[in-house]
């Protein structure tokens, strides 16, 4: 029984974060140009144009259906192009939930259980100290000025 050569280890089939960027850009770059190219046929000068003058002169049946048919090759092709983010876009969410994506690699290193280091931990301590001291000071004065006013909490 022969192997398919086509199926990958899970590590394998990840595609890079140059690859990614650069398809990003590209179908990027599709999108807005089959954009631009409806409107270039959408806003074609031609069906201004005036004859003697007045009044424009209508489009031939000829014209009309050439700008359908080019209306029609670049809704599909922008209808594609929004397909094809949609793929990237799912791909790149799979990489990231199943662990292909590993953004917090260095984050990992040098953890103790909880995920912290010590350092880390001790200047947490330290500002959370200095938070709480900070608060009762707030309090202190806000007592104190109470107590003066004649307590009244609304004054």
């Amino acid at each position: 029984m022969t192997s398919n050569p086509n199926s990958q280890a899970p590590s394998d089939a990840v595609p890079t974060a140059k690859f990614l960027q650069a398809r990003i850009t590209a179908l990027s770059t599709t999108l807005i140009k089959r954009l631009e190219n409806i409107f270039a046929v959408a806003l074609d000068d031609t069906a201004s144009r005036t004859m003697g003058g007045n009044a424009p002169v209508p489009p031939s049946l000829t014209e009309t259906s050439a700008q359908q048919f080019q209306l029609d090759v670049e809704s599909t092709a922008v209808i594609r192009a929004a397909e094809e983010i949609m793929m990237l876009t799912r791909t790149m969410k799979e990489i990231w939930l199943f662990g292909g994506l590993d953004t917090l690699a260095a984050d990992h290193e040098d953890k103790d259980v909880n995920g912290q280091d010590e350092a880390a931990q001790r200047k947490m301590e330290e500002d959370i100290r200095i938070v709480e001291e900070g608060f009762r000071n707030f309090l202190e004065r806000y007592e104190t000025s109470l107590v003066r006013d004649g307590g009244d909490e609304h004054a």
